[in-house]
């Protein structure tokens, strides 16, 4: 690399500064979305061929300057390295939307327990909308109301048909469906949303339990490949030492 001419290093230095720029944009951008639960925005974010290639870019330096002692074959190990970190962004991001919507649907049933109890105490749907945005707990969820600004004498159905644009949550979607069929036929809201929340938690339970029966087969899976491998070496020196003794 020492033989590299100074323009070239230039170039990519002013390159590599610009690109940094707009990358950490782009991916403070995405981390608002996923912290105020706006996946919409998420399913083609803004300056994301940009942020790939930030990504590429953080993956390429530490193997540039790792390999700077091959000469110019760093270079080619470096851009390999990019051209991983750019192509495997996009699972990145799928991993942290499935995270986001995990905890969204694990704490949907305590919002529509929140929104029943507040409906049951003969409150409007809209109060029972503003008290999950000022009452819930923490998290995303919870921040997703607070973006939708919901106020007295708004029509509840339009924020919820935002929230549901905003989420692009099937059990959002089906729970409001559910709620204008009981608005049309005279049916008790409070009791739909009670009913919702059971199912909500029972899935949530159910969730639960699927991650719980594959937990065994993780730790088999992490037993056989390290543990036993590592006790394996361990042992081999000693039982070396122990045949050594009895063939002398």
């Amino acid at each position: 690399m020492s033989g590299t001419p100074w323009f070239f290093l230039a170039a990519l230095g002013l390159g590599g500064f610009a690109l940094s720029v707009f990358g950490v944009r782009g991916v403070l951008g995405i981390r608002a979305a996923l912290r105020e639960a706006d996946l919409e925005s998420l399913s083609v974010p803004a300056l994301w061929p940009v942020t790939r290639a930030f990504c590429g870019l953080c993956v390429a330096l530490p193997v540039l300057f790792a390999a700077a002692t091959l000469g110019n074959a760093a270079w080619l190990a470096a851009f390999t390295a990019g051209v991983l970190g750019y192509a495997v962004a996009p699972r990145f991001l799928d991993s942290a939307l499935q995270r986001v919507r995990q905890q969204l649907l694990d704490d949907l049933a305590l919002h529509l327990d929140l929104m029943a109890l507040v409906m049951e105490a003969g409150s409007s749907l809209t109060a029972a909308l503003g008290t999950c945005a000022d009452r819930a707990p923490e998290g995303a969820l919870r921040r997703a109301w607070l973006v939708l600004q919901i106020h007295a004498g708004a029509d509840p159905f339009e924020a919820l048909r935002a929230f549901d644009q905003r989420l692009g949550l099937r059990a959002v979607s089906t729970l409001i469906a559910a709620l204008r069929s009981a608005e049309r036929l005279g049916v008790d809201t409070a009791a739909v949303l009670r009913e919702r929340a059971r199912q909500a938690a029972a899935n949530r339970f159910a969730r639960a339990e699927r991650r719980a029966r594959a937990a065994p087969l993780k730790l088999w899976a992490t037993l056989m490949l390290c543990i036993a491998p590592c006790s394996l070496l361990l042992l081999a020196f000693p039982v070396a030492r122990l045949l050594a003794v009895l063939v002398d």
